[in-house]
């Protein structure tokens, strides 16, 4: 069993990935349909968009897996989306990152990182665990 993962080094690595792809990371404001771009740092902040990045990567890894990292989130009126990391309790530093990344890339687009995708690949992959669930058979009474 793994412990806690160092929340500064994914937030380190995670701002030097975004920092690498160059693509600008955008987030459009849900009342006013603004595009507002944000720095790779925002990327690498528990009380800016890290809180969002690692909740896609846990619904991905719960999918694979079916075992999360225990985020430790909390909300936060001060910060950017109203919410702050303050943990990953368990899990490898890989399994975190890799998770992380694979949710990513699965909402790139060629010009930029919506932010406000990654919403969709939390929800969708949240219901193919809830789908599966329900899919495995029983076992029934033994002999």
């Amino acid at each position: 069993m793994s412990g806690p993962v160092d929340l500064a080094m994914v937030g380190r690595t995670m701002e030097a990935l975004i920092r690498q792809d160059g693509k600008p990371l955008v987030l459009r404001d849900a009342a006013t349909s603004q595009h507002l771009t944000l720095s790779p740092e925002a990327a690498g902040s528990p009380d800016a968009l890290l809180p969002v990045f690692l909740a896609a990567g846990e619904a991905v890894w719960r999918e694979a897996t079916g075992k999360g990292f225990a985020l430790d989130l909390a909300q936060d009126p001060q910060t950017l989306l109203g919410f702050r990391v303050r943990a990953i309790g368990n899990g490898p530093f890989s399994a975190v990152m890799l998770s992380v990344m694979e949710a990513t890339a699965q909402v790139a687009r060629p010009d930029m990182l919506l932010i406000n995708d990654l919403d969709a690949v939390w929800e969708a992959a949240q219901q193919r665990h809830r789908s599966a669930q329900h899919k495995r058979p029983s076992m029934g009474p033994t002999p």
